[in-house]
């Protein structure tokens, strides 16, 4: 007795009905879409993303102290002046732009793994911000931007006590 796979015989377009031919035929199509979406979901590999002129968003760091909300964004190769970064409606966005090297052509090689390019990330802040106490700093390749807290806003613990 010989076995036959069931993937082999379902790429094969096996049966003699036609919608069965049909419907294995949306399988494949289904299947290929699945594999295709969770392998990569916006269609473009990261490989892709320079040559866009884009990165991926910039890794971060979120601390949320009593007083003051703290978020560090790893963004090394990036001039300050680069760096854009607003507040509205709740949310911190960052943007920026790592701008390419110049280019050597008396080398007898070209290799290059840097990249460069924009990038963006965006924050949800809480409601309990101050934002009129908003510092920014850049100190080798990582930025800081500390937003303090509202004092008045402070959530109040209460004690439970034995009744």
């Amino acid at each position: 007795m010989n076995l036959i796979p069931w993937r082999r015989k379902r790429e094969e377009g096996g049966g003699s009905d036609q919608p069965e031919n049909a419907l294995a035929q949306l399988r494949r199509e289904t299947d290929s879409l699945f594999n295709r979406f969770f392998r990569d979901p916006w269609g473009w590999s990261e490989s892709d993303l320079p040559a866009m002129g884009l990165l991926t968003a910039p890794r971060t760091d979120l601390v949320n102290s009593e007083n003051e909300l703290t978020v560090r964004m790893e963004v090394p190769g990036v001039d300050p002046k680069d760096v854009d970064i607003k507040i509205t409606d709740g949310l911190l966005t960052v943007r920026g732009e790592k701008k390419a090297d110049k280019e050597e052509k008396n080398k007898n090689y070209h290799y290059v793994e840097r990249q460069f390019g924009r990038f963006q990330r965006t924050v949800q802040l809480p409601s309990t911000v101050d934002l009129d106490k908003v510092d920014a700093a850049y100190k080798n390749g990582v930025l800081t931007v500390t937003i303090a807290k509202q004092p008045e806003v402070q959530p109040k613990r209460i004690k439970v006590r034995n009744a």
